[in-house]
């Protein structure tokens, strides 16, 4: 869920929490205990909750670890502590709710102060920064591989382990996913007869059969394209063009490539023409230009899917949702949740515990029922509650979509330096799109500017 917001973290906090991990005594190596999979729980159905036959390797005394989380009111994860406590009465939750802005910034400046949560739902925009940082428990040997009795490869898809894992380490468990599909209004689409685009061209076709203007001769203004400007919409259409955003070896910056030319100039194209809504992250989420019908086609994430729902109630049955049309290939960038254990964590054994439960495939339904979003298991996404028809599409199953996405997506490169080339990437494409730079010009400066935090 990463069009929130972002609070970005300066290059001193992350010389903090560079040293302050470097320098770390983290706790002793993971007990058998928080290894050993729950017997029951392996040999139950993928669906049900069956509490882990108590085993004697299990350190039942007494202990409370702190959650951070980061999902507001819908959260899944508070729900499920409850059931938690009952399978495991020895572990209290210190459970804390945070805003995602104030959970970037309390977690980075915890790590520098050797403040932090055991467990903690991080958005995977953040990892590349924390990981290559040290900040984050290799969660290989704690795991033993195994998640619930099952191996880990088994419950993921490859983009989701290649976003989860950091050189030879697994840093995160992801929790839910983002990746982008194209949401289109359906009942629009019908009455004027577009066809569901496939390709770029029919992409800017669709858009300009749209948008309609609200005055004879005046600008189109209604059923307008939302243009996003943020490094999540560039590289997907980067990558949909056969782009990368750095080398091979993650040492330079590539993005200001004939296809990185192309990816903002799809977009720059659809504004210009009139068809296209600019964006910005600044004005949150699309749901106030949707509902007034100023915006009927965007790409993003599944967890759109749930604020439509309680955002825009009244247009339930009018949309749909596709595989974004792509230029060369499919493509999308990777993101969503992930759930971290932080290496100065002081109780790593009973987290591990809780990032199990929470990572059953009943409770990973929780993350669509609570949140709206996008489990992150391949069990969960093929639960009967994820495949059914939903009214709100149409009947459509639009799990199914997203999940297909998954496959071609790929996470951000990890690279201490991240948050601040993300921040790059943003503001060429402000500048691009709306006309104050050159788009060759404006990929060249974050390029450039790139590559200087990359020496560093």
């Amino acid at each position: 869920m990463t069009t929130r917001i972002r609070a970005m973290a300066g290059l001193a906090v992350l010389a903090i929490i560079a040293g302050a991990c470097g320098s770390s005594a983290a706790t002793s190596a993971p007990s058998s205990a928080a290894t050993a999979a729950p017997t029951a729980a392996a040999s139950s159905d993928a669906g049900a909750s069956i509490a882990p036959t108590p085993a004697p390797s299990y350190d039942t005394t007494p202990v409370t670890i702190k959650v951070w989380d980061y999902y507001g009111e819908t959260t899944p994860i508070k729900p499920a502590l409850d059931g938690f406590k009952k399978e495991f009465p020895w572990i209290t939750v210190d459970y804390q709710a945070l805003d995602w802005d104030s959970m970037n910034e309390k977690f980075k400046t915890g790590l520098g102060a050797g403040e932090v949560p055991d467990l903690a739902t991080l958005d995977m925009t953040w990892i590349p920064t924390l990981a290559a940082n040290g900040a984050l428990d290799d969660l290989t040997s704690i795991s033993g591989g195994m998640l619930n009795g099952t191996p880990i490869k088994d419950q993921y898809t490859p983009g989701a382990l290649d976003a989860m894992t950091y050189g030879d380490q697994m840093v995160s468990m992801l929790y839910d996913f983002d990746t982008y599909a194209l949401y289109y209004r359906k009942d629009l689409f019908d009455q004027k007869g577009i066809a569901v685009p496939t390709n770029w061209d029919e992409f800017r076709a669709a858009a300009k059969a749209l948008a309609e203007s609200s005055k004879p001769g005046g600008k189109p203004d209604k059923y307008l394209t939302a243009i996003r400007p943020n490094s999540f919409h560039f590289s997907q259409y980067l990558y949909q063009d056969g782009g990368s955003l750095l080398n091979e070896d993650n040492t330079k910056a590539v993005f200001n490539s004939p296809e990185g030319v192309a990816a903002v100039d799809i977009q720059k194209a659809i504004l210009d023409d009139g068809s296209g809504k600019y964006w910005a992250d600044s004005q949150g989420d699309l749901t106030p230009a949707i509902k007034s019908g100023e915006v009927a086609m965007f790409q993003d994430g599944p967890y759109y899917m749930g604020l439509l729902k309680s955002g825009v109630p009244e247009q339930s049955g009018k949309w749909a949702v596709a595989t974004a049309p792509f230029s060369k290939q499919p493509g999308s960038y990777l993101g969503g949740t992930g759930l971290g254990i932080p290496v100065q964590a002081e109780h790593k054994d009973a987290a591990w515990l809780l990032a199990q439960y929470l990572l059953r495939p009943d409770q990973q339904t929780g993350v669509f029922t609570y949140a709206g979003a996008a489990p992150a298991t391949t069990a969960a996404l093929q639960s009967p509650e994820l495949t059914k028809p939903d009214a709100y599409f149409g009947n459509q199953a639009p799990f199914g979509v997203f999940l297909e996405s998954m496959k071609t997506s790929r996470p951000f490169p990890y690279v201490g330096a991240w948050d601040d080339i993300d921040v790059a990437i943003a503001d060429a494409m402000q500048k691009a799109l709306l006309g104050k730079a050159e788009v060759q010009k404006a990929l060249d400066d974050a390029v450039n500017e790139t590559n200087t935090l990359l020496a560093k």
